[in-house]
């Protein structure tokens, strides 16, 4: 009888271990075979530093890292006090299966970046370019670009007259704080417009200038036709049913999942609350109410997040006169996704949480067939 276990199930057992680096860790010192399968996901997202340790761990001859390999970070210094960021940039083609790229604060020299065909997510977080120019470049390095996402990105100086061009490929949109960017807004207004099939708006806790959702309005519907998938990340907030009102959502015609998030949270089952309490935000009532009859919505997903400490409950209300059987029957699917995060610090947990969420739901009647639950696996 063969003391190695089958490769198929090593992965498997690997497979549950993903977000975990310590045991991942522990795992890669069993033997070679457990390597291979941990190292999937120990390189799966590496972090770019301008760090000679970071070049020798690439370029090494024996090195596998490139071949497992998803996911780049760029945290660069400024290009002034970054001596080895175009040396690192150089060894970025040999990264053949590389399908995302995540950049920081200071991004890095459009001038010394390559060409990364095969990239197909690009991610900005609160990115400060000094142009709108290298903005541009940047963007045009990646000519299959599939999801774009723009997080609190800005740059310094007026209009440009060179915009990035999306690629025709491009179907995901993803956009937070626009209200404070307006650099974004001059983009979204001048840019050519793609036929865009999801889109993501963050929409934040404060009252946004109207000019500029003006402008948003206009984007979305200059993508009216081609829209299938809007998601609306709110907070909780007393100008949301004016925000509404000028986005003009209601007008929009052929999008056909739309996703709610920040508008549910539930506190999992304790003692003295055996079936735990949620709460439900009047911003979910503001969005839901006008889009919940609507005979071309196939999905309406409500995010549910975990939260830490005992709240007053009002979600009766909410099941009572929003996701009434008269209401929900017209739509295929209404589904509560409960996200990760917080207490809910592994996939195990989130599952749990979904679990004791359907059991809370369930409990006030909501059990239709077109009532799904699922739980956040990334």
């Amino acid at each position: 009888m063969s003391s190695r276990l089958p490769p198929e199930l090593i992965d498997r057992i690997i497979d549950f271990l993903w977000d975990s680096p310590s045991d991942l860790f522990a795992c890669s010192l069993v033997c070679s075979q457990w390597l291979s399968s941990s190292s999937r996901y120990i390189f799966e997202s590496l972090t770019v530093r301008a760090d000679p340790r970071f070049l020798d761990l690439v370029q090494f001859p024996s090195s596998v890292v490139a071949n497992y390999t998803r996911i780049l970070n760029f945290h660069l210094w400024p290009p002034q006090a970054d001596h080895n960021a175009s040396q690192i940039l150089r060894c970025l083609p040999g990264v053949l299966n590389l399908r995302a790229v995540v950049v920081g604060t200071f991004p890095p020299s459009p001038k010394s970046f390559p060409v990364l065909s095969q990239v197909t997510k690009v991610s900005f977080r609160h990115t400060k370019f000094t142009s709108c120019t290298d903005f541009t470049r940047l963007v045009s390095k990646f000519t299959a670009l599939r999801e774009l996402k723009l997080d609190w990105v800005t740059w310094e100086g007026g209009n440009c007259g060179v915009w990035p061009r999306f690629t025709p490929g491009l179907e995901y949109l993803s956009i937070q704080g626009f209200e404070r960017a307006p650099g974004i807004l001059q983009w979204l207004s001048s840019a050519d417009y793609p036929r865009i099939r999801r889109l993501a708006l963050h929409i934040s806790n404060n009252a946004p200038d109207p000019a500029a959702l003006g402008i948003v309005a206009k984007f979305l519907h200059r993508l009216d036709g081609y829209l299938q998938d809007l998601r609306l990340e709110v907070y909780p907030s007393t100008y949301l049913k004016w925000t509404l009102t000028l986005l003009d959502l209601g007008s929009l015609e052929n999008f056909q999942r739309l996703r709610i998030g920040r508008g549910i949270h539930f506190y999992p089952p304790s003692a003295p609350a055996p079936l735990g309490r949620c709460r439900v935000f009047p911003t979910v009532l503001e969005i839901a109410l006008p889009f919940i009859s609507r005979g071309h919505l196939q999905e309406l997903t409500f995010d549910v997040e975990i939260v830490p400490n005992m709240l007053s409950s009002n979600s009766d209300w909410f099941l009572e006169n929003v996701l009434t059987n008269h209401n929900t029957e017209p739509l295929p699917i209404v589904r509560f996704h409960v996200l990760r995060g917080g207490r809910s610090y592994n996939y195990e947990a989130v599952a749990r949480h979904c679990s004791q969420f359907a059991c809370f739901m369930r409990e006030r009647g909501i059990g239709g067939a077109n009532i799904v639950y699922s739980a956040e696996q990334e």
